[in-house]
């Protein structure tokens, strides 16, 4: 389905003005002029796509087993062995001590918390954030599931639901009689991770302190919110699989009931930091009551929620991670059509004589958003931090509207348009959801698919992040399309949760035969994108007496590997001497030693073969390639009976030369090689050696899921992967014999 990009405008008489403004961006912000645009409107394609994102943000040791994509894996398996102390937790000596055959029955000083989801393009999993995408996403499927059957998306949004909710489940802490003594909602610290560029599989040493909700500290708002989701799980699964429905019910009552009982009802907000600061935990108590009562139709969960309700707060905000009320109001009206206690409510609020209209309150959002926030182009804008998440929030909470009272209203008509707006049909001609045609979005600020080691570098992203929603435009309709912007291209597990099923709401509503998803996705990708390399970049300087060299050491390996060396060959045929110990090594600068506790070790110069010499730079114990650490180092003679003349040399060879070092651009060069305890993985030595290739052992598609793991005798280090690294350990399993 296409249709042209029109304009909403509220005046005509403003309108050539706003063309002015919202078309002539500088090219940072958007590019050149854009006519009429051609959009492919497609609501079981973006249905499709928008779910792969949980994909790329998925967490722990259950990566491999449970998504996609080729180019993620296992992360962060030191959550598996969290050591149980002060130090690591927020859990006080005496807690732990107290509670210690809960926490730790095996008694190995550990608890296991891997698993869930980064939040963002970050790899803490924060909360609130968690436990709002979980239900959100519980949440889509449970109102529009016909949608995600009838474009065959059923069993893979069961995948990210269940990864989800066994997450919350496995990080709650129960005794004996089932009652809750702890739960773990968060992982990981933001100011450390945020310090650390690189891909999850890379961080497997990375400090990752956890936050658990006690008695000491409820963190009301994360223990109501994963309570939340664990029911909604419940309501998806009781017909397909009730035996692990009972079990998420029985999770969910059993954490919401620890939210009741804990007297200090506080936020979770000291883990968030300045993150995620939660003002209310009102809001999320009741998103847990209201699915709690949709289930047993216990009076006590309404009478939660009619005591901390506020029916007459004004509607201007939107369901999102600290404010769930839209939601809430969703469901209880839901509940109210079922069960009709609305008297009750009146007689509790004291107002019997007022019209109270929960589908009413849901309705004057919506109006809100219709009418108070639009952009020139007709985009309803809220707030610059992703204000494509608030929007499509809206878009949920309108076709949860239409779906509840029979027809297609004007709030349905909007959500549509609103969709198609962030398809492309825009001023910019830009659609916000990566991956889902050419003029997508292409630079997302998410560490594991850029392939990146900076998100200051503005090359070309390693993976394509399908599906995910960027923050979206501002609020002249503008835009910037870099990795290094976290406001306009910020992608996270909250902005996607009411995308997904607003998409489903609009296929729902509006799909037709036209609509069809894309066949064999995600597509392969190439041997040459998931193979393994190592390579340097570099200039250097030359002042006829030596030549000093700036490099930096760069990897995609799955792995953190930190036995990587350099080595820099030169000729000593050119020199005068040929002694090459009257050559003269400086270390100008080294940035891992300047930020870390470790540093570059430099060797003597080394013979390789006949006049052919190397020297090797290292830096035991660190993990130099992805680190983006800039080293400098000169190699030469000062000796005036000794000539240098580097022409001649295997490493100087295409190597751009600078007068000044603080004006050269490193550029890739395959001369200065890279090792692996002394094994060649990147570069071309002067005889030609190249490295060994890696070839992923990834199945292609088995199932819907697919992507499972192959083992074969040639994996001998038993990674899954036949690549370079084995050869290392055959090549160690022969220097032992």
């Amino acid at each position: 389905m296409k249709r042209l990009f029109t304009r909403k405008v509220k005046a005509l008489a403003t309108c050539s003005a706003i063309l002015c403004t919202a078309l002539t961006f500088p090219i940072g912000m958007g590019g050149a002029k854009v006519e009429a645009v051609d959009v492919e409107v497609n609501f079981a394609k973006a249905l499709q796509y928008s779910i792969y994102f949980y994909d790329a943000n998925m967490c722990g040791t259950g990566v491999d087993e449970n998504n996609e994509y080729a180019w993620r894996g296992d992360c962060h398996t030191q959550d598996a062995t969290l050591p149980l102390n002060s130090e690591y937790t927020n859990m006080s000596e005496a807690f732990i001590s107290a509670n210690k055959n809960i926490l730790d029955p095996d008694g190995d000083g550990t608890v296991d918390v891997a698993g869930g989801f980064h939040d963002a393009g970050d790899h803490v999993k924060f909360g609130l954030p968690e436990a709002y995408s979980g239900s959100t996403l519980g949440w889509g499927y449970y109102e529009f599931r016909e949608a995600y059957e009838k474009t065959g998306q059923d069993a893979h949004i069961e995948t990210i639901l269940r990864y989800f909710n066994d997450y919350f489940m496995k990080c709650t802490y129960r005794d004996a009689s089932g009652k809750v003594v702890a739960f773990c909602y968060q992982v990981g610290d933001g100011n450390i991770d945020h310090s650390d560029w690189s891909a999850p599989e890379l961080q497997n040493d990375m400090f990752r302190p956890a936050r658990f909700a006690t008695s000491e500290d409820s963190a009301t708002d994360c223990v109501s919110n994963s309570a939340a989701s664990l029911a909604i799980n419940y309501l998806n699964f009781k017909d397909t699989d009730p035996d692990y429905a009972e079990q998420c019910l029985d999770y969910a009552i059993a954490l919401f009931d620890f939210a009741i009982e804990t007297g200090n009802k506080d936020c979770g907000s000291d883990g968030g930091g300045g993150f995620y600061t939660s003002q209310k935990w009102e809001d999320d108590y009741c998103w847990g009551a209201v699915w709690l009562y949709t289930i047993t139709k216990e009076k006590k969960y309404l009478d939660l929620i009619f005591e901390y309700l506020d029916y007459y707060a004004p509607p201007s905000w939107v369901h999102c991670w600290n404010d769930v009320w839209g939601g809430v109001m969703c469901i209880l009206a839901e509940a109210n059509d079922r069960d009709n206690f609305v008297n009750e409510y009146k007689a509790y609020t004291g107002k019997e004589y007022e019209d109270i209209n929960f589908w009413g309150q849901v309705g004057k959002t919506v109006d809100v958003w219709m009418t108070q926030y639009n952009t020139p182009g007709g985009y309803a804008f809220l707030n610059e931090w992703g204000s494509a998440r608030y929007n499509t929030a809206a878009q949920l909470m309108a076709l949860v509207y239409d779906k509840h009272n029979g027809k297609i209203s004007k709030y349905g008509e909007w959500a549509k348009g609103q969709m198609e707006y962030l398809m492309g049909d825009n001023p910019l001609g830009r659609s916000y959801i990566v991956g889902y045609n050419e003029n997508s979005v292409k630079y997302p600020h998410h560490r594991a698919s850029s392939g990146l080691t900076m998100a200051e570098d503005p090359r070309e992203q390693r993976y394509v992040l399908y599906g995910a929603l960027v923050g979206g435009p501002g609020a002249n309709d503008e835009h910037n399309d870099t990795t290094a912007d976290w406001i306009f291209n910020e992608v996270t597990i909250d902005y996607n949760a009411a995308f997904v099923g607003a998409c489903a709401g609009l296929y729902t509503l509006f799909g037709n035969d036209s609509m069809q998803v894309t066949p064999d996705f995600p597509p392969a990708i190439s041997e040459e994108e998931i193979e393994t390399k190592y390579w340097v970049e570099a200039f250097g300087i030359d002042d006829g007496k030596v030549t000093a060299v700036t490099f930096y050491v760069y990897g995609t390996a799955p792995v953190a590997d930190k036995n990587i060396s350099v080595r820099y060959f030169f000729d000593t045929a050119g020199m005068s001497s040929l002694n090459p110990n009257d050559l003269e090594l400086r270390q100008y600068y080294d940035q891992v030693s300047a930020e870390t506790e470790y540093a570059a070790e430099i060797s003597k110069p080394i013979q390789y073969k006949d006049s052919i010499y190397y020297i090797e730079i290292s830096w035991p114990g660190f993990a130099i390639a992805n680190s983006n650490k800039k080293y400098q180092f000169a190699v030469g003679s000062y000796n005036v009976d000794n000539k240098w003349d580097p022409s001649d040399d295997w490493s100087h060879q295409d190597l751009e030369i600078v007068t000044d070092a603080f004006t050269g651009v490193p550029a890739e060069t395959p001369y200065i090689c890279v090792y692996s305890d002394g094994i060649l993985v990147g570069g071309i030595e002067p005889d030609g050696s190249t490295p060994v290739k890696e070839i992923k052992l990834k199945d292609i598609k088995k199932s819907v899921l697919g992507m499972k793991k192959a083992v074969a005798s040639e994996d001998l280090n038993d990674d899954n992967k036949i690549n370079v690294f084995d050869v290392i350990t055959k090549k160690k399993s022969i220097i032992k014999k």
